[in-house]
């Protein structure tokens, strides 16, 4: 940009005075608006046309010049491009009086480069940008590092180093809720069962939102202390507490995205300790929340085997019943859409943003779309997945600006002379670097073509091995014809409008060609963790619908044993108590009849089959 800026003052393009502080205060208040009202590619253009600027050392130490920078680089962090954000946060950071009246600067870089960290989970590059941070910082800059530090000791294996960076994160930083949580995880895990649950009880506490911690707390903070609740609740239910895991479960608010996984734990543990009321009643609730979730299908297994525990028979094989028949086509589905490559991105990604799934286009074979909306609620997804599609979002954003910035300079070139002369406007015939990208990307859709031609007949087909043949020449021979013409064009000067324009055009080329590498791996990673998910789905429906099996069997075991006792109690001599209703004459009465009672003395012989009856 500064290139730029000193090729268009030679050739007296462009305004050629400094702007005056009033000018440059309107002009970074304009940007910053733009940033937050969403124009983010906007923001960065004007944001870089004024940092970049050679009047900008005028003002690089002013507050406004460090608002520039630092809205700059918030708004590449937005964007997603996090090296370009990470240059402009740390520029903030070394600008001289940064750290001055508690450097309200410096403190917001400081926060976005640990959220940068936090989220890329680059916690070491995270580390290097902040090494500049003195340690008369603020105690809330000095939290926000703390648990950086903690997350990179945790994630590098390192536990017990972690446990001492996130006890010095204070209950008035942010994160001091993740913090805490973590740090009683560590412990649990090490087996210190006791001190975990002591740090998840300051977390769920329900009387500590009345307190001050929500106030500094960002909006994860009753995330983490539902996660909290959840996790006393399995902490109790691993040390057979059942009572205090069903309190833990109770706490777990009505409008959280956990209370489905609250009521079903609280179920399981309800059902161990053997109150199968309890556990019905639980169950019942759940079904009322009327919606899919990811352990709809335990639930109903769970259901039957109640059932079962009551001596429900004819009940629970009706479940089981409905379970297998609702259940197997999920698991068919799973299994089909596992199989194929189209469609399985976009259903991860409804199940992902808690989009409708059954309205995706999934594949070509045939999935109902309720099976489609079971499937995405209960299929349990890879964190890393979330990661690559945020990626993948990103880059094909990122590719329309590149492709825009092409035309654009293409545009300039056939305007602008290299001698400052007008070139005339209907000038409109493609450069090398156009002719190239067009090439590229007609024979990419070839392959593309050729690769469902492949999965369609097969990859060892004659008329598939030599179109892929005739595709690979036709590759190379592109490779030779552009360094031929690329040879032949003489090119201008690099300092120049002209030879920057070609410069960038050329670069603009290149990151396209990357841009289709990273793209094809973005895609490849992505179906690989997506049909990991399917899969682990398959895995468990398989695991269940063969419990409901066994426990179709159970049922008809037990069905079996109650008849004979019924028998067994015949032949002692009781009646089953069906049999002794079906003798209460009242029972059978149609409305226009009616019943008189017995109200004089028993006669023996007034009816046959009654002897020995008790």
């Amino acid at each position: 940009m500064r290139a730029y800026h000193a090729a268009m003052t030679a050739r007296r393009l462009g305004t050629q005075r400094a702007p005056s502080a009033e000018e440059f205060r309107e002009r970074v208040a304009e940007a910053e608006i733009m940033a937050r009202t969403g124009r983010t590619d906007e923001a960065i253009s004007r944001l870089t046309e004024i940092v970049e600027s050679n009047d900008f050392a005028q003002s690089a130490e002013t507050e406004e010049g460090r608002a520039a920078v630092l809205a700059l680089g918030e708004a590449y962090a937005t964007a997603g491009i996090n090296q370009n954000a990470r240059g402009y946060l740390r520029r903030v950071l070394a600008t001289k009086g940064a750290w001055e009246s508690r450097g309200p600067y410096a403190r917001r870089a400081v926060k976005k480069i640990v959220e940068i960290g936090l989220e890329t989970k680059a916690f070491q590059d995270a580390e290097d940008d902040l090494k500049e941070v003195p340690e008369s910082a603020p105690e809330e800059t000095k939290a926000e590092m703390a648990y950086l530090r903690g997350r990179a000791k945790e994630a590098a294996g390192d536990p017990e180093a972690a446990l001492g960076f996130y006890a010095k994160v204070p209950e008035t930083s942010r994160f001091w809720s993740q913090a805490t949580y973590l740090s009683g995880l560590i412990h649990v895990e090490r087996g210190r069962a006791k001190e975990g649950e002591n740090l998840f009880c300051k977390v769920a506490d329900p009387k500590r939102q009345d307190r001050t911690t929500p106030v500094f707390a960002d909006e994860k903070f009753f995330a983490v202390r539902d996660l909290a609740r959840l996790a006393l609740g399995r902490v109790a239910h691993d040390q057979f507490r059942h009572d205090d895991a069903r309190y833990y479960y109770y706490l777990v608010p009505r409008d959280s995205d956990r209370l489905s996984e609250a009521l079903y734990e609280a179920a399981t543990t309800r059902y161990e300790k053997k109150d199968y009321q309890g556990a019905r009643e639980l169950l019942d609730e759940l079904k009322k929340l009327d919606k899919h979730h990811r352990y709809e299908d335990e639930a109903g297994v769970l259901d039957a085997y109640i059932d079962l525990a009551l001596c429900r028979f004819p009940e629970s094989d009706r479940k089981l019943r409905a379970f297998i028949a609702k259940y197997e086509p999920v698991r068919d589905a799973a299994r089909t859409l596992g199989k194929s490559d189209r469609g399985v991105s976009a259903l991860l990604a409804a199940a992902q943003n808690k989009g409708d799934a059954g309205s995706v286009e999934a594949t070509s074979l045939a999935v109902s779309p309720d099976s489609l909306r079971t499937v995405a609620a209960l299929v349990r997804i890879d964190p890393a997945y979330a990661q690559i599609a945020k990626k993948a979002v990103i880059l094909d954003r990122e590719v329309s600006g590149l492709r825009l910035a092409r035309r654009t300079l293409a545009d300039m070139q056939a305007s602008l002379a290299t001698n400052g002369g007008v070139r005339p406007a209907t000038l409109d015939k493609p450069d090398l670097a156009e002719r190239d990208l067009e090439a590229r990307s007609s024979l990419d859709g070839v392959r593309r073509d050729l690769d469902d031609l492949a999965a369609a007949k097969g990859q060892n087909d004659p008329a598939v091995v030599d179109l892929k043949k005739e595709l690979t020449s036709l590759q190379a021979k592109l490779v030779v014809v552009k360094e031929r013409a690329a040879a032949s064009d003489p090119g201008e000067s690099p300092t120049d409008l002209g030879g920057l324009w070609k410069r960038d055009e050329q670069r603009a080329t290149e990151l396209s060609r990357e841009v289709d590498t990273a793209r094809t791996e973005l895609r490849g990673a992505e179906q690989t963790l997506a049909k990991d998910a399917l899969n682990r789905l398959d895995l468990r429906l398989s695991r269940l619908l063969r419990r409901a099996r066994l426990g179709r069997i159970e049922s008809v075991l037990g069905k079996k044993r109650a008849l004979e006792v019924e028998i067994e109690a015949i032949a002692d001599g009781f009646l089953p108590r069906d049999a002794v209703d079906s003798l209460d004459a009242s029972r059978y009465l149609k409305d226009s009849e009616e019943y008189w009672p017995f109200e004089g003395d028993d006669w023996p012989d007034e009816y046959v089959g009654g002897e020995g009856l008790r």
